[in-house]
């Protein structure tokens, strides 16, 4: 870890000191030899071609998710042509390509007008733009949940939510006529700075921002059904009574005289708890070994938990298409439906009690084989030189651990009962976590699997190493102003990685080689099936509706295990050191590239295609060359920290 560091200070000695990206120098005439520069981006070449305006995005009648300001890019053919939207002047560069940020025209109508040399072109690009802040006439409801299907328990209660217009006051309406006060919350209603109100046609004053009124409500058991459109729930067969379930109920928001309202679109289904309800994990027709299904902390954010086929969970509830399931005392997660089976009523609850635990060695990894008499969830963690696996509803019996023969990449082992329903396994290593996998064997054996790290040569790193080298997208991926695509440009600079890979000494495995489409989850699956040792994605960027491409635009990189973060830190000092756009950072996300566990696995995002400058270095073959000879060195100063660390 002290030489990554030290690496990594050489690494970064060279970035770009200043949060703004440097300033492109003028752009050299047609034919002039463009000396390469590190630390900057080449200036963009001159175009000047025909007057034609072509806007890139947004698409013709797209649903712009803001209506303040957003962005708006495309090209008119020349870089002499002068460029108005909607009356704005807006900077055209030398290659013709343009990139705007404006205040979303009200009437939801992108106006453009070019002109050149006495020419002029124009188009319309219409577009549909939400609904905006509370009018003047009236109260607004933006959204409310859940919908769908839900199951409860007996005797629990329901959280319920708005979204609507600041300053009011909501209830929440139900089937049998019951009438529950929501509380506001995030509220500029209460004078705060900034605040707006106005006045309605019954003369109450309201916020014009929006807020989140919540509560919670019983389920009550003479709810009865009476929407059909509404989903039913998956466990309705399990409910104490098949007509305890509810499509019905409504919200209000009220200010004086004032009240809008929006029904309850969701079934309820009331679940015994004294009955408990077990659901199997159940991988899809055709998934490979490598398939998880993958759990959350709630029905929203990013997945924390993948079980593989098989695993056995007890069902609390249902909301959002999600079963809530029980892991150990209050611990708990959200599991998709879709992927899982119920098993047969009356099914005891998952448990198991664990008897004897072994370390296998094997010439490539090191197994650790926990022995149960059912498939239970669990959780691994990592922390540099240690993993550790929690076993949820496992109690130890366990009077030795068999660690087998002495091993120098095992420090020691040790197991706990850190509370009643959870096993413990701890492994500290000699050497940092290169990878791991976990999955249950023919016996229903829990398996965590630590793979040896790879030997690798001081005189060349890279010799007889696998790296799995991913050119993100298609489908799907960003574009640029003239129509680059960002598949294009990652399969350009992913095509140099891999011959420079090649030409150190490693074997490299391609994850796409031409323009076809490669499903997302293939693309990690490939790597783990091939061994590979270490896994790159590579990417350009694009931002959501509403962000300032001018002051946001930069180079990151992104990792989700630990393993990887030393790899993420050299990627993104490298880049920086390279092209010298804005520092965005490095960053844990929840990305299918990056959750890969049997090899560290980063994904790099370069640059932004929709930012001229940008897009047009991402048409330079020479900047290809350059961003995978970043890439290159921070690969070789990570193999190189890891020889005898």
């Amino acid at each position: 870890m002290r030489k990554v560091a030290a690496l990594l200070a050489i690494a970064v000695s060279g970035a770009c000191a200043s949060s703004s990206p440097p300033v492109a120098p003028a752009p050299a005439p047609l034919g002039t030899p463009v000396p390469e520069v590190r630390g900057s981006l080449p200036p963009i070449p001159v175009v000047d071609g025909p007057l034609r305006i072509r806007v890139a995005y947004p698409d013709s009648n797209a649903a712009l998710a803001v209506r303040d300001s957003n962005f708006i890019f495309g090209s008119v053919g020349s870089g002499r042509a002068t460029l108005a939207i909607n009356g704005a002047p807006v900077d055209v560069a030398p290659n013709g390509a343009f990139l705007a940020y404006l205040p979303v025209p009200v009437d939801g109508v992108y106006r453009l007008q070019a002109t050149k040399d006495g020419a002029s072109d124009q188009l319309t690009r219409p577009v549909r733009v939400p609904a905006g802040a509370t009018p003047a006439t009236g109260l607004r409801i933006a959204s409310v949940a859940p919908t769908g299907a839900v199951s409860v328990p007996r005797g629990s209660n329901l959280k319920v939510t708005l979204r609507g217009t600041s300053g009011a006051r909501a209830i929440f309406v139900t089937p049998g006529g019951a009438r529950y006060p929501l509380v506001e919350s995030g509220t500029a209603a209460d004078g705060a700075p900034g605040a707006n109100f106005i006045t309605t046609p019954s003369g109450s004053t309201i916020g014009t921002g929006t807020s989140t009124y919540s509560g919670v409500i019983p389920v009550e058991s003479s709810w009865v059904a009476t929407d059909t459109a509404v989903a039913k729930p998956a466990l309705i067969s399990r409910a104490t009574d098949a007509a305890a379930r509810a499509a019905g109920g409504s919200f209000e928001l009220i200010s004086g005289a004032d009240t809008v309202r929006a029904p309850a679109r969701v079934n309820v289904a009331i679940i015994d708890p004294s009955l408990p309800t077990v659901g199997v994990v159940q991988a899809p027709p055709g998934a490979g070994r490598e398939w998880r299904t993958r759990g959350r902390n709630d029905t929203d954010g990013p997945f924390h938990f993948f079980w593989p086929d098989g695993t056995r969970l007890q069902i609390l509830g249902e909301r959002d298409g999600f079963y809530h399931v029980r892991l150990a005392g209050n611990r708990s997660a959200f599991v998709p439906v879709s992927d899982m089976r119920l098993a047969p009523a009356g099914t005891p609850i998952p448990g198991a009690t664990i008897a004897a635990v072994r370390l296998i060695a094997q010439p490539e990894y090191i197994d650790l084989r926990i022995p149960l008499q059912e498939r239970l969830p669990f959780h691994v963690t990592e922390n540099e030189r240690r993993i550790s696996i929690d076993v949820f509803g496992a109690t130890t019996r366990v009077d030795f651990f068999q660690y087998g023969s002495l091993d120098p990449l095992i420090d020691r082992a040790a197991w706990s009962q850190p509370s009643d329903s959870v096993y413990r396994v701890t492994v500290d290593l000699t050497r940092d976590v290169w990878g791991y996998d976990t999955f249950f064997d023919a016996a229903g054996a829990l398996i965590l699997r630590i793979r040896r790290p790879p030997v690798i040569s001081a005189a060349n790193p890279f010799a007889g190493l696998l790296i799995a080298v991913d050119a993100g997208h298609p489908p799907g991926g960003a574009i640029g102003p003239t129509g680059l695509t960002e598949a294009e440009a990652n399969l350009g600079i992913a095509m140099k990685l891999r011959d420079q890979l090649e030409a150190a000494g490693a074997r490299v495995l391609m994850t796409r080689r031409d323009s076809g489409p490669v499903d997302l989850g293939a693309r990690p699956q490939m790597a783990a099936d091939s061994n590979a040792h270490i896994l790159i994605s590579v990417h350009n960027n694009a931002f959501p509706d509403g962000v300032n491409p001018f002051t946001n635009n930069g180079t990151s990189a992104y990792y989700f295990h630990p393993q990887s973060v030393e790899l993420a830190k050299l990627l993104q000092a490298e880049l920086l050191r390279e092209i010298g756009l804005r520092d965005i950072g490095i960053g844990r996300a929840d990305l299918a590239l990056v959750r890969a566990t049997w090899m560290p696995a980063v994904l790099t995002e370069t640059s932004f295609l929709m930012v001229p400058e940008q897009e047009a270095a991402m048409r330079d073959p020479q900047v290809y060359e350059r961003v995978a000879r970043a890439h290159m060195r921070a690969l070789e100063a990570f193999l190189r920290s890891r020889i005898d660390n």
